[in-house]
């Protein structure tokens, strides 16, 4: 008898099916299993900020953790009720002869072992910071569940003090810190900085790393948190503080200004024009000339008019020029400032010999190692140019001038 070759091919149609089942009946027992390793979330400590301070008493690492309190984690910020005290959170501290050794002690007083993978900032305390971060900052980088991108700062006294200090519109300090140092671009008087990139800096023989610096506010009755400009390191210390409009010098240089408020006076000296910073680029040069170093910065930056306190029509090409040079006059005035702290601090918060090393890689060798002495006579040749690019809604204002009645 001859098979049907139509019932023999429906045949092996029919094994091959099946097998493919087989094949993924057996796979899903391994998927539906569970994952393996896995920690229950009421065995672990939901850390979102953590303070790094010197024990007063025995001189140890002081080590705050903000821990997010399980029965308010899911409340908004008028129900986080629960705990008796209204808080969201609970800060915990602990001591120990370092970092790792304070974060398991910390199990005394928890029950349940820190995790840090949602960590938000690290604070460090200011006495910590003068002694220096490189040696405790080795742990937040080496531990596996630690962001390199979480965020971090000095405090301008206590790193404990700052996560205690209850916001009013956030559950969380350590949430409130964070939001506050990613808003920087609406000011440009500071910007953020990760573990991840602050390392990188420390790594580099000649730039100096800046760090955001927070204080405390008292008003009334309640404490606000406050970034009150950046502090510099040289060889890991803090070395000295810049205010917020040395910090925006620092910015137009590195091409880093994002937006932020200008006042110059107007025309007419009468009242002021407030611009808005819209767009800024920048391009650093670096020239030996003579056996001197010359850094030919030169920034372009476009901005609108906001805002004036005159009633004179400043939407002219005249009143433009004019208000433009007095904008050109203020960003190489804030470049400047920042240029004299520089040399104070005696720190290349720019990045300068890292721009003449790339430029000058056989020259570099003869001057990285005289660089703190090189750094002080750099010449600058600055050349800022600003546009008025737009007046929003308004092409002149309310109230006209004398002229114009």
């Amino acid at each position: 008898m001859i098979p049907n070759k139509g019932s023999e091919a429906s045949l092996i149609k029919k094994i091959t099916s099946s097998i493919m089942i087989f094949i993924l009946c057996f796979f899903m027992l391994f998927a539906l299993t569970g994952c393996l390793g896995a920690r229950e979330i009421n065995d672990l400590e939901i850390v979102i900020g953590m303070g790094v301070d010197k024990d007063e008493d025995t001189g140890n690492i002081l080590l705050t953790a903000q821990v997010v309190k399980k029965d308010t984690a899911g409340r908004t910020s008028g129900d986080a009720s629960g705990g008796g005290d209204g808080k969201a959170f609970w800060n915990v501290s602990s001591t120990g002869d370092s970092i790792f050794d304070a974060v398991r002690q910390v199990t005394h007083k928890t029950g349940n072992r820190l995790f840090i993978s949602h960590n938000q900032a690290v604070i460090f305390g200011n006495d910590i910071a003068q002694e220096g971060l490189q040696e405790y900052i080795d742990f937040f980088l080496r531990a596996h569940e630690m962001r390199p991108t979480a965020l971090i700062l000095v405090a301008e006294d206590r790193a404990s003090d700052i996560l205690d200090a209850k916001p009013e519109t956030e559950k969380f300090p350590a949430m409130n810190i964070a939001k506050l140092v990613d808003t920087y671009g609406f000011t440009s008087h500071f910007y953020e900085v990760n573990m991840k990139d602050f390392a990188s800096c420390l790594m580099s023989p000649t730039t100096a790393p800046l760090v955001p610096l927070v204080s405390i506010v008292q008003e009334k009755d309640c404490m606000d948190i406050y970034v009150s400009g950046m502090v510099a390191f040289k060889k890991g210390k803090m070395i000295g503080k810049l205010n917020h409009d040395e910090v925006r010098g620092l910015l137009w240089v590195l091409g880093k200004v994002k937006s932020g408020v200008l006042i110059v006076p107007s025309p007419d000296e009468q009242g002021k024009a407030v611009l808005e910073i819209v767009r800024v680029k920048s391009k650093v040069t670096p020239e030996i000339k003579d056996g001197s170093i010359v850094m030919h910065i030169k920034i372009k930056e476009e901005s609108s008019l906001s805002e004036q306190t005159t009633a004179e029509n400043l939407a002219t090409d005249k009143a433009f020029e004019k208000i433009q040079e007095a904008t050109a006059e203020v960003i190489r005035q804030e470049i400047m400032a920042a240029i004299d702290k520089s040399r104070e601090l005696n720190a290349d918060i720019f990045g300068f010999g890292e721009m003449l090393h790339k430029k000058y890689s056989s020259k570099w060798k003869t001057l990285k190692d005289n660089w703190d002495e090189i750094y002080p006579t750099i010449e600058l040749d600055i050349d800022v140019e600003t546009k008025i690019i737009k007046t929003d809604l308004l092409k002149k204002p309310v109230s006209q001038s004398e002229e114009e009645k």
